[in-house]
């Protein structure tokens, strides 16, 4: 930089040209030349920071812990103006900023580190439902997109569209997979209001499948569904045929090919192995009906037993009272193992 400047002014007066007409020639505007030459002839820095100097020595690891006493959401930490103007003398709004975004970014990682991790073990113990939104060839139309996976094997049961997506097909879809592959013990699902309908409950009960449903507004606790309909999605990156009667069945017919070639695909999580061989040749649970019922019985009394300690008594209650409940015995019959996430990435099922 201090080169550049000797050569301008050198150019200067052998051409006799102004600072203007030199800073126009060399692509710099007139303001950026003058002030580079001001500091290089007062031997000061030639760039520094931009804003006003700040005097005094920084107060970090004050700012550190009024920072944490803040409250902060996912994006944004609430109190951050008060708090520079009470440091703007040595502090300013961009290193704040930056020391912001460094807690955020702490706060996330120690919250993933306590996340807990659920690793089923035998096939059929419990499948995962949910629905999503398919973009079509048509714009702004889509298919509503029904997804069943095993939670053990991560095989995706099966894949079925819909141009309007009801309880009833809800029921059919379910009671399609179970026929084909048998019921499972549980059937995780958000709460959806079409995944809750009479018809679809008409078939758990019937199947004696026990509902395991997502806390409300933690769809991570989902995140097997989740994750296996954002890798089908990342496999097949296109919008689906358009919902029309002649293209329906095109469509249906290129979900099963995209779900098998997913289910073929090798696993780092399952020891190289690919979903459909788990699927088929892993440790299968089978529960007969009567065993079922002694099984539904324990964990509603487990509940209630919950519940009745609980300030709070409502329907919400009961739903995180049975979830414990299922969880505890899942774990003491060795069908499950809990562990914390070391992964930087949340993993859960």
């Amino acid at each position: 930089m201090q080169t550049f400047l000797q050569q301008a002014r050198a150019a200067q007066s052998v051409t006799r040209l102004s600072g203007r007409q030199l800073s126009q020639r060399v692509g710099l505007s007139r303001t950026t030349y003058h002030r580079w030459l001001h500091r290089h002839q007062s031997g000061l820095p030639l760039l520094r920071r931009p804003g006003p100097p700040k005097t005094g020595p920084l107060p970090l690891a004050r700012v550190r812990e009024q920072i944490r006493q803040l409250p902060a959401g996912p994006h944004r930490t609430h109190g951050t103006g008060a708090l520079y103007q009470q440091h703007r003398a040595g502090l300013s709004r961009r290193q704040l900023a930056e020391l912001v975004r460094q807690h955020r970014r702490q706060q996330r990682e120690e919250r993933r580190a306590r996340l807990l991790q659920i690793t089923w073990h035998s096939v059929h113990t419990a499948w995962a439902l949910d629905a999503t939104e398919w973009p079509t060839c048509h714009r702004g139309r889509t298919l509503q997109v029904l997804a069943a996976r095993d939670l053990a094997s991560n095989y995706g049961l099966g894949l079925q569209a819909h141009t309007q997506l009801c309880g009833q097909g809800v029921a059919a879809y379910l009671a399609q997979l179970i026929r084909r592959h048998g019921p499972p013990l549980f059937l995780k699902r958000d709460n959806g209001a079409v995944l809750h309908t009479p018809d679809v409950e008409q078939v758990l009960a019937a199947a004696a499948v026990l509902p395991l449903d997502s806390p409300a507004h933690y769809p991570r606790y989902n995140g097997g569904i989740e994750k296996h309909i954002g890798d089908l999605k990342r496999l097949f990156p296109y919008p689906l045929p358009a919902p029309s009667p002649e293209a329906g069945p095109s469509a249906q017919a290129l979900l099963e090919a995209l779900r098998h070639e997913a289910n073929a695909q090798p696993r780092t999580a399952l020891d190289g192995c690919s979903p459909a061989e788990r699927f088929l040749v892993g440790p299968r649970l089978h529960v007969d009906r009567p065993t079922r019922s002694a099984i539904f019985h324990s964990l509603h009394a487990h509940a209630g037993r919950i519940v009745a300690h609980m300030k709070t008594r409502d329907q919400r209650s009961f739903a995180a009272a049975w979830r414990h409940a299922a969880q505890s015995w899942l774990r003491c019959q060795a069908l499950i193992s809990v562990s914390t996430n070391q992964s930087s990435k949340t993993k859960t099922n």
